[in-house]
């Protein structure tokens, strides 16, 4: 059996004031194509297949005819909720998918274990498989609240509680396993006495799966130690915890993990991988090839573990960033509406332009406008960077609040506090603990508002549609006189 692990689809999600959805459809024909191409016979989909919580109706529309192609295909498909995505709305289909061979899994259920569970059969009704299907973990659902509890120990009980619930998850997993093998056995007498009954295939598929040592997989949603993230990965605490070391999971045949958009293995092991998402989230996920997991039980069965193959996936939409000082940029730019001119490709390149100079020029921006005027290139984004980081707020560079994040904000305000200027006179390279303790203390509180509002606006029925990372200048905002 082939199984293609994917995650972080982020359907409905609206880049800068532009739609994904030509790039999402066009991304699910191909997807449809490589399914008929490997015979891939389940699909694995690790969290955030919305956007937000309330996803436009083309967003569902595509998903739902993604779940009845899937099924004409005779390809399975398992989803997990990631940070995004609502379990209300995943559950009110999540009967009705199941149907069509979809198995949706939005919100972990310690007292039913059995609901993670979930047993893959190959086209010949045997089971080739076991998936743990975790899904984005909230600390609700584990712990409950102690008094007079440190930070400290909050965060081990719940790495404890997160690592206990994964194991008790995988157990159940291998006494599933052990089941389908005694059955087998069984099987195995009656085949001898209906021998004749069978033709010569069925009895070499039937022989082949007798001493199969069935995989099991596990997925997740979740950051873990040492991940690289970009800027559209918004920072996910499972409570005040950070991230997850890769020994808290069990010894999964293959861990299919999202949330993370830069496809990558964890800790140097190819058998605990990242998908990434399959189109870029954000522009400085340029330039890496993206990607989806292509495994194979086949191997699994002959080399007692598998070999995960990439799947590259073709660019939807171009993008580009050109950086530099502006006669740099201005002269890139010329050099590029040559370029599209001379070239037979009529698509749009949606183009950021990061301005490099202590200078406010208020007229760069229709300096570009000019040039890339008439042409296809779509700018979404001018941003102007310092060369020099001056910490005093009387700075000649009177950078604008637009165009820092809210975690740049902070940090230069903290250095610039008493405590700051105390680390700066004693010319320390590393952050005190105090510092710190200050910088996590403010993520916890940036990603608690941030559920929080997520959490209203399902209530509400509408979100508001947005990319994380957009907290610099873009090309809406009008030059400052």
């Amino acid at each position: 059996m082939k199984i293609l692990h994917t995650s972080d689809w982020h359907l409905g999600q609206h880049f800068m004031g532009r739609t994904r959805q030509a790039e999402h459809k066009a991304l699910i024909e191909w997807l449809l194509l490589q399914v008929q191409e490997h015979h891939i016979e389940l699909i694995i989909l690790a969290g955030d297949v919305f956007d937000t919580g309330a996803p436009p109706s083309y967003a569902r529309e595509l998903f739902n005819e993604l779940v009845i192609s899937l099924n004409q295909l005779s390809c399975q498909l398992i989803v997990v909720a990631g940070n995004h995505d609502s379990v209300s709305m995943l559950n009110e289909s999540k009967n009705l998918l199941a149907c069509l061979e979809a198995n949706v899994i939005a919100k972990a259920l310690p007292e039913t274990i059995s609901e993670h569970i979930i047993p893959v059969k190959n086209s010949h009704g045997q089971l080739e498989a076991v998936v743990c299907a975790v899904p984005f973990i909230r600390p609700k659902d584990l712990v409950t609240s102690k008094a007079d509890q440190s930070e400290t120990d909050k965060k081990r009980d719940l790495l404890n509680q997160i690592q206990a619930f994964y194991f008790e998850i995988y157990e159940a997993a291998l006494k599933t396993e052990e089941q389908v093998s005694q059955g087998n056995d069984r099987r195995e007498g009656d085949v001898e006495q209906d021998k004749d009954k069978l033709d010569d295939h069925v009895m070499e598929v039937q022989g082949n799966l007798f001493d199969l040592d069935i995989p099991i997989i596990g997925t997740g949603h979740l950051t873990t130690l040492g991940a690289k993230t970009s800027e559209s990965v918004r920072d996910i605490y499972i409570g005040t915890l950070e991230a997850v070391p890769a020994q808290a999971f069990p010894p999964f045949d293959y861990l299919a993990l999202g949330h993370i958009h830069r496809a990558q293995e964890v800790a140097g092991n190819d058998c605990q991988r990242y998908s990434g998402s399959p189109i870029c989230l954000s522009f400085d996920e340029l330039n890496r090839e993206k990607s989806m997991v292509l495994l194979d039980t086949q191997t699994m069965l002959h080399l007692g573990k598998f070999k995960p193959k990439l799947l590259p996936i073709p660019t939807f939409q171009t993008m580009k960033t050109i950086r530099g000082e502006v006669s740099d940029v201005l002269q890139e730019l010329k050099g590029l509406v040559a370029s599209l001119e001379n070239s037979d490709d009529n698509k749009t390149v949606w183009l950021e332009v990061k301005v490099i100079t202590d200078a406010y020029l208020s007229d760069v921006q229709k300096h570009i406008q000019d040039i890339i005027q008439h042409s296809a290139i779509d700018l979404l984004r001018v941003t102007r960077q310092v060369k020099t980081q001056v910490i005093d707020h009387n700075n000649d560079a009177k950078e604008t609040l637009s165009e820092l994040s809210v975690e740049e904000v902070f940090d230069r305000c903290l250095a610039a506090s008493t405590l700051g200027k105390m680390e700066q006179s004693q010319d320390e390279k590393n952050d005190s603990n105090e510092i710190l303790e200050l910088k996590k203390m403010f993520k916890t509180c940036v990603s608690s508002l941030q559920e929080r509002d997520m959490a209203g606006n399902e209530g509400l029925g509408s979100v508001k549609h947005r990319v994380p990372s957009e907290t610099e200048a873009d090309v809406k905002r009008k030059p400052e006189p």
